[in-house]
């Protein structure tokens, strides 16, 4: 594993935590009946976008990079 996918991978566990909490304070308001709906509008995406980023930094962590010359389906060395 190089640097940037060590870093990638910090970075993608640590915007699990906000991520997760703007989702499901966004469920819970969407789903109360308190009159805060719009709130829930505001959250939700904010949520998917943080995971989504988290998600792209956890692929940029764990694949695997192709040696110089050998084809993609090549076993590693």
């Amino acid at each position: 594993m190089s640097g940037g996918q060590i870093a990638a991978l910090i970075f993608a566990i640590l915007l699990l935590l906000p991520g997760g909490c703007f989702l499901i304070f966004g469920i819970g308001f969407a789903t109360d009946n308190s009159g805060y709906s719009d709130v829930a509008l505001l959250l939700l995406p904010i949520a998917a976008a943080i995971l989504a980023l988290a998600g792209l930094l956890f692929w940029v962590a764990f694949r695997r990079r192709s040696a110089g010359g050998a084809p993609p389906n090549a076993p590693p060395p």
